[in-house]
């Protein structure tokens, strides 16, 4: 199920972690780790979802710790090969031979010059196409973690601005796929792991709601640009896929205040499923 690009499971057996999963993606370890880079993981993006999902449980950090992925594939040092296994020496004295002689030097053609390459194109850092914006992000998020909902939002009605930022309203497309809140978490944790390099562009919450067997994931995210960010680069887009994002007004007051009550804490319920859990990116 893994290996289809067309699969949305978590697992490769049922609903939860089993030894097939453990047993897999230790022995796919060393190829993420040192073969696979950015540009061949996009080419297995579910295997990539599932192997970074499996390796980062908590059980499994505990024995092995973090896994860096990639950036550059190990390459082949024959000089560093040769000097750590060295030909043996035979023993026998070697028969001297009669000295050759030396055939009349060919005059070599002139070796053309390599013609130097074509500069490489370089990966333009995330929307640094825009201006900067008032409201920052490392601010909004400290004010969160540290202050109260009135200053917190004191804070982004001075600061917000259409376009600098925007606020996304996401909802998972397969609800009937979550039976287990252990699942959801999961789909969540791996999501969050996988958009590491979004934290400085983007805000999220993502709430788990209702009883296992009957369960529904949605969230706001607040992120750079007009835009879904989520499409800006191009590792973002593994999971966002799956959800279906609608795009909030701050200038019209029902959509607002969906986004201050998830900021604040109030959602309590999402159609008729009770809060269960949430998750802060």
């Amino acid at each position: 199920a893994v290996v289809s690009t067309q699969s949305t499971g978590t697992y490769l057996v049922g609903e939860s972690v089993t030894l097939a999963d453990l047993t897999l993606a230790v022995y796919m370890r060393d190829l993420y780790s040192m073969i696979l880079d950015e540009g061949r993981r996009n080419s297995f993006v579910n295997v990539t979802r599932w192997f970074t999902t499996i390796i980062n449980q908590d059980e499994v950090l505990r024995i092995l710790g973090p896994t860096s992925l990639c950036e550059k594939p190990a390459q082949f040092d024959a000089k560093l090969f040769q000097q750590n296994n060295p030909k043996p020496q035979k023993n026998a004295p070697k028969k001297e031979q009669a000295p050759k002689k030396e055939a009349p030097k060919k005059e070599e053609p002139k070796k053309e010059e390599p013609k130097p390459e074509a500069p490489k194109k370089e990966k333009k850092a995330p929307f640094s196409n825009l201006p900067p914006a008032k409201l920052s992000m490392d601010t909004f998020k400290r004010m969160y973690w540290n202050e109260e909902m009135p200053v917190i939002s004191k804070y982004f009605d001075e600061n917000f601005v259409d376009g600098e930022w925007s606020v996304w309203k996401v909802e998972y497309k397969y609800q009937n796929e979550l039976k287990r809140t252990t699942t959801t978490n999961n789909l969540v944790k791996g999501m969050f792991q996988r958009l590491e390099s979004m934290k400085k562009f983007a805000f999220g919450l993502m709430y788990v709601f209702g009883n296992p067997g009957d369960q529904k994931l949605a969230g706001v995210w607040l992120g750079r640009g007009g835009d879904n960010f989520f499409y800006e680069d191009d590792n973002w887009t593994i999971d966002i896929e799956n959800f279906n994002c609608t795009k909030l007004d701050m200038n019209k007051p029902e959509e607002k205040a969906l986004w201050t009550k998830f900021v604040a804490g109030e959602i309590d319920d999402w159609e008729g499923r009770q809060f269960e859990k949430d998750h802060i990116f």
